[in-house]
């Protein structure tokens, strides 16, 4: 395929919207060929410039380009981003809704293969190895987020490149609303964060309760045990940082056992000086 780099004129077509610009007696090139010099197609052009527009103009233009280039759907950028990694980011539900429905329904093809052809969208990943939903999450847009779950609640969605899941990303960012939807919907999220640590750590580093709750009760006590690269459970920081009694009690009444867990350096949560007394006298009481 021979690349030509999109003039003004074409640009401008695709941030606007302009279909007729793309009709075939107006091209020297197919559609997939008119790429900016980062790669971005006149999909990619167009979601970019369309944060909050008519649902009836993006559908329109969205349903036109892809009659004319349905490769379109899935073709990628210089940093490996899909149209739907852009709509994702930007937060358009509009768009990312008609680019499932373009995955799902392409002409000639049965509703089995329709629905892979959704999760194998969903599940690509840039050069940094965000998803769709790494993207929706960071940026806090809800509404992409339930369409993305929705799709495909049974994947679990692993690290990108900066070692964050969906679910650490939405915690760590206190997006408490994020954390309640992915854990709700989602049937097995991953938890994994950078340095070893997991969304848990990071609630507790942030001492959000309903937030720990919500994990607790998702995935159990075995996730108080985890430990990061420093041998540090969650309860460890919710003593150090002195996060309060009703914080440390959420922590021991899942697993009382990680009260007894030391660091990498052998030091434990209940005494060491470093920590909150707190959590000796609930430990006492066990």
């Amino acid at each position: 395929m021979t690349i030509t780099h999109m003039g003004p004129i074409l640009y401008n077509a695709a941030a606007t919207g302009n279909i007729m610009a793309f009709e075939g007696a107006n091209l020297k090139r197919p559609l997939e060929a008119l790429l900016t010099p980062n790669k971005n197609t006149v999909l990619h052009i167009f979601i970019t410039t369309h944060k909050n527009g008519i649902e009836s103009i993006e559908k329109n233009f969205l349903g036109d380009i892809l009659d004319k280039c349905p490769s379109l759907l899935w073709q990628v950028n210089v940093k490996d981003e899909t149209p739907l990694h852009v709509a994702a980011r930007y937060g358009n539900a509009h768009i990312v809704e008609v680019l499932i429905e373009r995955a799902r329904n392409p002409h000639n093809q049965d509703l089995g293969s329709g629905i892979e052809a959704v999760r194998d969208m969903l599940r690509m990943v840039t050069k940094e190895k965000d998803t769709a939903l790494h993207e929706a999450v960071r940026y806090n847009h809800l509404e992409v987020i339930k369409l993305l779950i929705k799709e495909d609640p049974d994947f679990s969605y692993s690290v990108n490149d900066a070692g964050e899941t969906p679910l650490y990303i939405a915690v760590e960012r206190k997006y408490e609303n994020l954390v309640l939807e992915i854990l709700n919907t989602c049937n097995s999220p991953a938890y994994d964060g950078p340095l070893g640590r997991t969304a848990l750590h990071a609630a507790v580093l942030w001492g959000n309760i309903v937030t720990i709750r919500a994990i607790l009760d998702k995935f159990g006590g075995a996730i108080t045990e985890k430990a990061d690269q420093n041998g540090w459970t969650p309860l460890h920081y919710a003593a150090k940082f002195s996060y309060g009694r009703s914080c440390i009690e959420l922590l021991l009444d899942h697993d009382s056992d990680v009260a007894y867990m030391k660091d990498k350096e052998g030091r434990g949560q209940l005494f060491t000086l470093q920590f909150n007394v707190a959590i000796l006298r609930l430990w006492i009481v066990l």
